[in-house]
């Protein structure tokens, strides 16, 4: 097929053609051909014979295997030169006369091997003449000639190659497609499925929180009645699996929620501060109930207001609280808030960390803390942990939800931390910098507390309002303070109560002001040096007024 002034085939034969063609005229041969060969059988592709018929296409050539096979392993990437064909072992059985050809006679035979680029055997070519009709110049020729067929060749086995491998390619296309399609099926009927789940299990948790709302309504106005202590025992009962069964609810609409990805950011303006304060004094009760105190340690200066969602922050908040309630059954749970610092666009980062000294986690078991209906503490014969294993799955995916990330680390016997860093936009109204700083700059106070990590937060408060302040944790240590120096004011835990009694005895005494756990009522009888209680988890503004009070109408 002729392109311009050059040539192009469409395959082997055509090319094989075309170069006996050509030897046909450059050499003084009766005979050229060009054969493929299987083992020792050799099919003739192309023939050109010039008087008489000596080979023709199709024919076979058979030669002794077992010399064949010798004859070519020694020779195959040489030249071939035979002066006489009929004296020479692999051509003088191909002397005699055959059906349909005339190939009697003496004659001279040049050839060269036909190979793939791997070495494989292809065939050969070659041409018969007269003897010595063939110079070295012609043994070039069918040299070079056999090398372009070689070239060919190659090209042929690499395209039937590339065609098999395409046929294969898009017969594994065509079935990947159907793989997929059939798959595409199957998850669009999955998804229709699961929407279907989680719509009728948020309508159902809708309809059952309902019912329990009722229930403890009612179990609330039964407690306000006159009962027997058995019937209290009972109503306790009742009002604790109200309870469970409530966070078990809103714990299913919650994962439902997320999974059918119906849970979204509510923005809105919040003071944060007060926030992570009211969850606290929510969940003081739970602690002061199992004997476990409750600090809240944030930091001073923080913004007065940020924009996003508080409702996620409480939920947050209150599932870490409650796991940590959970599984301290002595010592404390710290809540500290810090700011993180701020991003180029003003952005609000705070980092919220939830620490107890209770259970622990075993470090092979907090890879699977996040994992759905996971329960990481099994309940035993002295303690029942229940729960679902979804609190922290839902508080994880919230968290992620408003951009943050959590962290946790545990040690068995010591407790556990939980670390969220969350961003907040900040409030463009006014001037997002902190408050106005809150003083008490000269006011001298005695702080008496057995807890040192509640004694610290507080001290630390004072101090960072100009207070001076001095905290002790016994009784004997404040009472030696007060006799070395003068105090405006004592702060003492509920615990050291009696120590009101003591200081109101002493001459020139200060006046006190307790630190009792939210929902006790101090009895205050003849305590007249006793000026205010503040609540403990501690909150900041309130503290901070009643020692304003103190400052600016000191006890006489």
């Amino acid at each position: 097929m002729a392109g311009g002034n050059r040539n192009f085939f469409r395959n082997f034969a055509e090319a094989a053609g075309h170069v006996v063609d050509l030897l046909s005229n450059r050499l003084n041969a009766a005979s050229v051909m060009v054969v493929s060969s299987e083992g020792s059988v050799s099919t003739v592709i192309k023939a050109f014979n010039r008087d008489k018929i000596i080979v023709v296409e199709g024919q076979e050539i058979r030669f002794d295997p077992a010399y064949f096979t010798d004859w070519t392993g020694a020779h195959w990437d040489t030249p071939v030169v035979i002066p006489q064909t009929s004296q020479h072992p692999l051509t003088q059985d191909q002397s005699r006369t055959r059906t349909g050809t005339d190939a009697a006679g003496e004659y001279g035979l040049i050839g060269f091997p036909i190979s793939y680029s791997n070495g494989q055997k292809f065939g050969g070519l070659a041409a018969l003449g007269a003897e010595g009709a063939f110079s070295d110049a012609d043994l070039e020729l069918v040299t070079s000639m056999a090398l372009f067929l070689s070239y060919i060749a190659e090209l042929e086995r690499r395209n039937e190659s590339d065609l098999r491998h395409l046929g294969r390619l898009v017969e594994d296309k065509r079935h990947v497609e159907e793989i997929a399609e059939a798959y595409r099926g199957e998850a669009q009927a999955a998804k229709q499925s699961t929407q279907q789940k989680a719509d009728f299990l948020a309508f159902m948790t809708h309809e059952i929180r309902n019912s329990l709302n009722g229930s403890i309504a009612m179990s609330e106005l039964l407690a306000t009645t006159q009962l027997t202590q058995e019937q209290k025992q009972y109503l306790d009962m009742v009002r604790s699996s109200n309870e469970f069964l409530l966070t078990l609810a809103n714990n299913i609409l919650d994962f439902s929620k997320l999974e059918a990805g119906k849970q979204s950011i509510d923005v809105s303006l919040f003071d944060p501060v007060s926030t992570i304060e009211d969850v606290a004094s929510l969940m003081a009760p739970r602690a002061i109930e199992k004997k476990v105190e409750l600090i809240l340690d944030v930091e001073d200066g923080l913004p007065m207001f940020v924009q996003g969602d508080a409702g996620k922050l409480r939920q947050i908040l209150l599932n870490l609280l409650g796991n940590a309630v959970k599984f301290t059954h002595e010592g404390q749970i710290l809540v500290a808030v810090r700011q993180s610092g701020r991003s180029a666009d003003g952005e609000v980062r705070f980092e919220i960390t939830v620490r107890d000294t209770g259970i622990g986690i075993a470090a092979d078991k907090l890879d699977g803390l996040f994992q759905t209906y996971h329960q990481v503490h099994e309940s035993d014969s002295k303690v029942i942990y229940g729960g679902t294993g979804l609190g922290l799955v839902i508080t994880r995916n919230l968290i992620e939800l408003m951009g943050g990330r959590i962290t946790v680390s545990s040690e068995p016997g010591l407790g556990t931390e939980f670390l969220v860093a969350l961003p907040f936009a900040p409030y463009a109204e006014f001037d997002m910098g902190a408050a106005a700083p809150l003083r008490l700059d000269g006011l001298r106070v005695l702080s008496v507390d057995d807890n040192a990590s509640a004694l610290s937060v507080l001290e630390r408060l004072l101090s960072e309002w100009g207070a001076f302040s001095v905290g002790v944790r016994t009784a004997e240590a404040a009472l030696e303070r007060l006799g070395r120096g003068s105090f405006d004011l004592v702060l003492l835990d509920v615990h050291f109560f009696d120590l009101a009694r003591r200081i109101a005895a002493l001459p020139e005494a200060p006046p006190v002001a307790l630190l009792a756990p939210l929902g006790t009522v101090p009895d205050l009888q003849d305590l007249d040096n006793v000026r205010f209680t503040v609540f403990k988890p501690l909150r900041r503004f309130q503290l901070y007024s009643a020692l304003s009070a103190i400052k600016q109408s000191p006890a006489p």
